[in-house]
């Protein structure tokens, strides 16, 4: 039986995938779309880069994607790689949203402040959550003993 923080934080994974895919394909048609537009009306090579930037920041996310689906789905099936893999994605998001935390105050960005703060709590319980002995304990898989001759 899942615990149900468990299955809250593979049903995150699982639309955090799905919210990075989109935004991976948004961003390389947008980037190459806007690229080529760019380069059709200006005498530029910008319009490559931003092509190039468009694709290359599609194929980060996507695989970002990818690595967070890993994540869920090892949650779901309560794998120690799946609870280990949650933690790394959870501090990786601690230490991409502080900075911008940090800066915050520069632009006075409100919704985005809003949001990273929304994330790093998030990430904070994720971490909190996953390093509890008795849910260490239900990823821990133990070997049914050999029966003895």
């Amino acid at each position: 039986m899942r615990p149900a923080g468990v299955v809250l934080i593979a049903i995150y994974h699982f639309l955090s995938a799905l919210f990075l895919v989109l935004f991976a394909v948004f961003l390389a048609v947008g980037g190459t779309v806007l690229g080529a537009m760019f380069a059709s009306t200006h005498d530029s090579p910008l319009g490559g880069l931003g092509m190039m930037v468009g694709m290359l920041g599609g194929i980060f996310f996507f695989c970002y994607a990818v690595v967070a689906f890993v994540a869920g789905f090892g949650m779901w099936t309560l794998r120690e790689w799946g609870r280990i893999l949650s933690i790394v994605l959870a501090v990786m998001t601690l230490l991409f949203s502080v900075p911008g935390l940090l800066l915050m105050g520069a632009h006075l960005h409100l919704f985005f402040g809003t949001y990273r703060l929304f994330r790093i709590a998030i990430s904070i319980l994720i971490i909190w959550y996953l390093v509890q002995p008795q849910i260490k304990a239900v990823f821990q898989r133990t070997t049914p003993a050999a029966p003895q001759p």
